[in-house]
């Protein structure tokens, strides 16, 4: 029997595969940006910096994020000779495929791989593995931390980043409240995430040493109404079905314009849409 990769509370892959193209935009180029200011403000800054030597693995990519996240930030010169792109939804695959054949990065590989089980890659074989805001989608996180570590030479990176406020579910929930404050609310994959520690304590249970690690926090508010706009498409269509649950037609009707009301009551609050995050930088 096949072994279960995704939570079983995200949407199956068969509907990311149709969500890839647009990935970037509904999520408001929140997992991106973040990236891009980790590798320039964290990575590039270590001891273990990104060169023209390193050999990379952006693992659980999606459409290929940390990827597009290097070339957005490095010089051409100091772009990693060879890079794996890899997600366990083909779809997603295609879409990282397609959005790197033109980019400057010497040699990419995209393939589609479980993050839980890579044993078709050898030991300490990267430089830097990246793995961003996906450790809480995995069912088994500890087992996708330690073929990180597997897969890492020694003095090895790992960039690990992880949602402490993921916005949009924060949005959803006032929806349900003002539509149907009587249904429970939405659930979101392994919550326990969101919580101080607890990515330390799953990274160091997958074998890097605690005194190895170092935990930065990272806050970004979206303020542009075109990132603003590809959220909002985000928390109103299908990604957000199960918000919906219970609701009858008329309700479900107001779903949408409700989710704006939460969207501008946000943007009221804190200036924009607010996204925290904890990063974890890892060297084996």
């Amino acid at each position: 029997m096949a072994s279960q990769t995704q939570h079983p509370q995200l949407p199956l892959p068969d509907y990311f595969s149709k969500f890839a193209t647009i990935y970037v935009r509904q999520t408001g180029h929140s997992t991106l940006n973040i990236l891009a200011d980790v590798i320039t403000d964290n990575v590039q800054t270590s001891a273990n910096p990104i060169g023209p030597e390193s050999v990379v693995h952006d693992t659980a990519a999606g459409p290929g994020i940390g990827a597009a996240a290097l070339v957005s930030r490095l010089p051409k010169d100091q772009l990693p000779k060879d890079m794996l792109v890899s997600d366990n939804a083909a779809m997603m695959v295609t879409a990282a495929r397609e959005s790197l054949v033109a980019s400057p990065l010497p040699h990419v590989d995209c393939k589609e791989l479980d993050s839980q089980d890579l044993s078709s890659v050898p030991n300490n074989y990267f430089t830097h593995s990246i793995d961003n805001f996906s450790i809480f989608t995995f069912v088994r996180p500890v087992d996708a931390i330690r073929e990180t570590y597997r897969t890492l030479r020694p003095g090895g990176l790992a960039i690990v980043t992880c949602w402490r406020r993921f916005a949009p579910m924060y949005i959803v929930h006032a929806a349900q409240k003002k539509i149907r404050p009587d249904l429970p609310l939405m659930p979101t994959p392994s919550p326990e995430f969101y919580e101080e520690g607890v990515l330390p304590k799953v990274v160091e249970e997958g074998g890097f040493a605690k005194g190895n690690m170092t935990m930065v926090d990272k806050v970004l508010v979206v303020t542009d109404d075109e990132n603003i706009a590809g959220l909002t498409m985000l928390m109103s269509g299908p990604m957000m079905t199960k918000a919906r649950e219970g609701y009858t037609e008329e309700e479900e009707a107001r779903w949408a314009e409700t989710v704006s009301q939460c969207v501008k009551e946000e943007v009221k609050h804190f200036g924009g849409i607010r996204f925290e995050a904890y990063i974890l930088l890892a060297t084996k």
